[in-house]
């Protein structure tokens, strides 16, 4: 892993840490059970991969330990939400992008971490691994990024804010990101730690299976956006969360 840049730590101070033997072997034996025996999930990422489960919450589950692990790494979040993916090689993955597009809720996405574990070894090419992207650049340009869903979202909830052109990536800023991208190696129930608004994308699978599960963490004190709630909420985005969300925080609003 190359050394971090300094000017991250004023942004996300976690992103791109890995943190080895985050999982037990057996819990990430636990886990795996769990989540073999649950469905696909109704969501569009079933679309891009063999398997995807959109919220199985299954860090809430106290026989796996899971929530209290994270708590004792990072005292200063709780978890979210959680997702499971599997990917093969018939199976496409995400390019370059953010996740604030469905979890854009915070009055600060930028602060919202991303835990990602892998359950399967992904060590070298072909294995399925996650890049991440820290190049100075490449930041700035996914906070450009994040503004302009963040006026997407605000219009969604109050139709008179102008319309602005959608945000697109061009070959010079992918080739960009290409070249200054990090994909570390992990072992089975390793971590990669990464801010959800910076750019990063899923490494192709050459044989087998890759299975990753994911959680997204917030600060124990964030602040969330009641128009940015509302907005996901017509959306269809992230249900389970945003009207949790809701209740705990703008009951009125339901």
């Amino acid at each position: 892993m190359p050394a971090r840049p300094d000017f991250l730590d004023n942004l996300s101070p976690h992103h791109g840490k890995v943190v080895p033997g985050v999982l037990s072997p057996e819990t990430q034996t636990a886990l795996t059970a769990k989540l073999d025996a649950m469905p696909n999930g109704q969501t569009w990422y079933a679309d891009i991969y063999k398997k995807a489960i959109y919220g199985p919450m299954v860090f809430r589950d106290p026989d796996l330990n899971i929530a209290d692990t994270i708590e004792a790494l990072l005292p200063d979040y709780r978890i979210l939400a959680d997702l499971y993916l599997e990917k093969t090689p018939e199976d496409q993955g995400f390019p370059f992008h953010t996740d604030f597009d469905s979890i854009g809720f915070m009055e600060r996405p930028e602060d919202m971490l991303t835990v990602w574990i892998p359950l399967t070894p992904v060590k070298e090419p072909g294995s399925g691994q996650l890049s991440i992207v820290m190049e100075e650049g490449a930041v700035r340009l996914s906070l450009i990024r994040e503004a302009n869903q963040l006026h997407s979202l605000v219009r969604i909830a109050d139709p008179s804010v102008p319309e602005h052109p959608p945000f697109q990536i061009t070959q010079q800023e992918y080739d960009y990101m290409e070249k200054g991208k990090v994909t570390p190696a992990l072992d089975a129930g390793d971590a990669l730690l990464f801010c959800n608004a910076f750019f990063h994308k899923s490494e192709d699978v050459y044989q087998g299976k890759r299975a990753a599960y994911i959680m997204r963490l917030v600060p124990k004190d964030a602040k969330f956006s009641k128009t940015r709630l509302l907005a996901l909420r017509r959306l269809g985005q992230n249900l389970a969360v945003v009207e949790e969300l809701l209740k705990t925080h703008y009951p009125e609003a339901l």
